[in-house]
């Protein structure tokens, strides 16, 4: 008898403990708050010229890995939706025999407004904050073999989303502009060499960039697969990444085009009611 109040007593402290977390864990499930994941790797095709390194261009090809986050907010009386974007690459490219090593790390927020046309097609504008870093690396150059590559922007940046039916899911075909607007990058002069910068001779090695001595954009074109296997549900995505950067700042010439074919998953961070497969892979 004395066993069963005591089970009585911890039951009576336990259920306040777990209605509450009832309640903690069907908040979290609310549509607002799925967010949804894609991890991507493939290969890609590289064009280089920096002027600071060389006059030449270099070409070859390198590896591209990609992380998207996405997921619907409501602020206010608006919904609203959001993305963090990370991109990485890294290249060899050779011209002539002479070798070049390239690495470029780049993450973006973006915040997008959506305008929905009709039952399948939405389109997203909005803000986009970027910060890339990285650098080139030229094997055969003596005196100055590296070109640092550091810059912040402001762009604009805007989406179209497209669901249209496969048998009995929906595949969704999506395509991303991505344009700097205004922004500072690292822009040393020519014949300004590191070591001169390392003594302190840092005057004029951060430029304004804009569309006119900058004019740089990214496309980003993929297409979700759903994949159904009994009662689970996965995503495959494909993309197509297009990045595309120029500058002429302090009489140095340069651009970075990289072009890469992607294949990843998509996955939620929360599961939801079964009814629903379509916001189980994707809140668009």
């Amino acid at each position: 008898m004395r066993k069963f109040r005591t089970i009585i007593a911890l039951l009576s402290l336990l259920i306040p403990v777990m209605t509450k977390a009832q309640f903690a864990i069907s908040d979290t499930i609310r549509t607002e708050r799925i967010v949804v994941k894609s991890a991507q790797f493939g290969v890609s095709l590289q064009n280089n010229l920096d002027t600071y390194l060389s006059d030449y261009k270099y070409t070859g090809g390198g590896i591209h890995f990609s992380h998207e986050s996405f997921r619907d907010a409501r602020t206010g009386n608006y919904r609203w939706k959001y993305q963090i974007l990370f991109n990485s690459r890294a290249g060899f490219n050779m011209q002539e025999g002479n070798i070049q090593l390239a690495g470029i790390v780049g993450c973006s927020w973006s915040g997008y407004h959506p305008f929905k046309i009709g039952k399948r097609l939405q389109l997203l504008a909005g803000a986009q904050i970027q910060l890339e870093g990285g650098a080139l690396y030229n094997l055969s150059n003596g005196n100055n073999p590296v070109a640092a590559k550091l810059r912040t922007a402001i762009a604009a940046s805007g989406m179209a989303i497209y669901r249209f039916p496969v048998f009995k899911s929906d595949w969704i075909a999506r395509y991303q502009l991505d344009i700097p607007l205004a922004g500072v990058m690292f822009a040393p002069e020519f014949g300004q060499s590191y070591y001169e910068m390392s003594l302190g001779h840092i005057g004029g090695i951060v430029s304004f960039a804009y569309p006119l001595n900058n004019p740089s954009w990214r496309h980003m074109l993929s297409l979700d697969i759903p994949l159904h296997v009994k009662h689970h549900s996965t995503t495959l995505r494909l993309s197509y990444i297009a990045d595309l950067y120029q500058s002429n700042i302090n009489h140095i010439r340069c651009h970075m085009y990289h072009h890469a074919i992607t294949f990843g998953f998509v996955r939620t961070i929360f599961k939801i009611k079964r009814e629903n497969l379509l916001k189980a892979y994707s809140p668009y």
